[in-house]
């Protein structure tokens, strides 16, 4: 438009004038087209459920209608979200009072707690001069939690325990081990006040519990960023987060206390706890990790070697190939703690680095390690201790012999 406003003034050709005048009237026009575009259009959202698993389905419905009596060639709906792997966008026009509706579709494929809304509605112009945004509605969150495995045939040495006695780590379950009275607070139970105290005191007192002395179960869960390999549902922190849920439910539902502990983007710990309660904590904790860890699995359980003892068993969950930490859990189980380990098969992730290089150290250090692949049947793979080619032709040597 300047230029044709400068060669029209320049020229005082009438063709220029002309020019001009119709640039202004076509940029009046889709200011205008951009504008109305948006207006009188209502959006109507239905979201699912607040908390899902890797896996399950994650439908939203958007209803968008045309409240005017303009049609509406091209309007852009996309429902904004940080989900990995999802998407829920389309583009439509609408006639006179039309209305289209849709509902988006697609499994979760990570863990993590993510963002659902606002709807973003946008328009361009016949002749892409203009573009407007108009955002409706709110924001919610959508808590996606690892996959459970159902995994019975998991098992691993029970650490050495002898006699009775407490081992003092309060809970905030009810144990036949009464530790200490302490002063009512809101929300305790009538079974938790000790009414000999409440008499004597002349005010509610309540009673402490501890665990008992019983076997404490870890779960170490390696999110070291650097031991990492695949995508999404197909990654081996995935698989790892899944598998020390899945594990923990196990022993949980045992009634053995569990603990955790998972260096990622930041230290995530749980001291060992017994119930329902510890398995939520569990699940979310995994759920807001990720593997961004900076400090390597044998520097893990150097830090953190003090929380275990002669009662406690350690399940480590690792994709690593490098031998450092089977020597620092060889150290472990020589204070007579109990160790079983999963391996996650790097190669079959696309990794580029031999995660079962470590099952003849593991052996050496007469710790059962459990493989387990990508799409592999999980449960079937924690069901049986890996053995390489040449100890299944050891065993055969050696049941051979027996025989003769």
């Amino acid at each position: 438009m300047g230029l044709t406003a400068f060669a029209a003034l320049s020229t005082g050709f009438s063709l220029y004038h002309r020019l001009f005048y119709l640039l202004g009237i076509l940029i009046a026009f889709s200011f205008l087209w951009n504008w109305l575009s948006l207006r009188w259009l209502t959006v109507a959202i239905e979201r699912g459920a607040k908390r899902a698993r890797v896996g399950d389905r994650i439908r939203d419905r958007i209803t968008v209608t045309n409240e005017s009596i303009l049609p509406k060639p091209v309007i852009e709906v996309e429902d904004v979200t940080d989900m990995p792997g999802y998407s829920n966008a389309t583009a439509m026009g609408f006639f006179t009072k039309g209305s289209h509706s849709w509902t988006g579709d697609a499994p979760a494929r990570k863990r993590g707690v993510y963002s659902f809304g606002p709807v973003r509605v946008s328009n361009t112009d016949a002749f892409g001069l203009f573009q407007r945004d108009m955002m409706i509605g709110g924001k919610q969150d959508l808590v996606v939690y690892p996959r459970l495995f159902d995994v019975p045939g998991f098992t691993f040495p029970a650490a050495h325990l002898s006699g009775e006695g407490s081992s003092r780590k309060r809970t905030h379950d009810l144990t036949p081990h009464a530790a200490s009275v302490r002063e009512y607070s809101f929300g305790d139970s009538i079974s938790r006040v000790h009414w000999n105290s409440t008499a004597k005191m002349g005010r509610l007192m309540s009673k402490d519990f501890d665990l008992g002395h019983s076997s404490d179960v870890w779960i170490i869960i390696d999110l070291s960023r650097d031991t990492q390999a695949g995508y999404l549902d197909e990654s081996t922190d995935e698989y790892a987060v899944s598998i020390g849920a899945s594990l923990a439910k196990k022993h949980l539902d045992a009634q053995l206390p569990v603990g955790l502990i998972a260096y990622g983007d930041r230290r995530y710990f749980l001291s060992a706890d017994t119930g329902a309660g510890q398995q939520e904590r569990i699940m979310e904790f995994l759920a807001m990790s990720k593997a961004e860890g900076t400090l390597a699995l044998h520097e893990v359980l150097a830090r953190e070697e003090g929380l275990w003892g002669y009662n406690s068993s350690l399940v480590i969950i690792t994709a690593s190939h490098v031998s450092e930490w089977v020597s620092a859990l060889r150290e472990l189980t020589r204070r007579r703690s109990r160790a079983a380990v999963a391996l996650l098969d790097a190669r079959s992730f696309g990794g580029a680095y031999d995660t079962l290089e470590v099952v003849p150290d593991l052996y050496s250090a007469g710790i059962p390690p459990y493989v387990v692949s990508l799409g592999g049947d999980v449960p079937l793979s924690l069901s049986r201790v890996y053995k390489t080619a040449g100890l299944q032709a050891s065993d055969e040597l050696m049941a051979a012999e027996t025989r003769a």
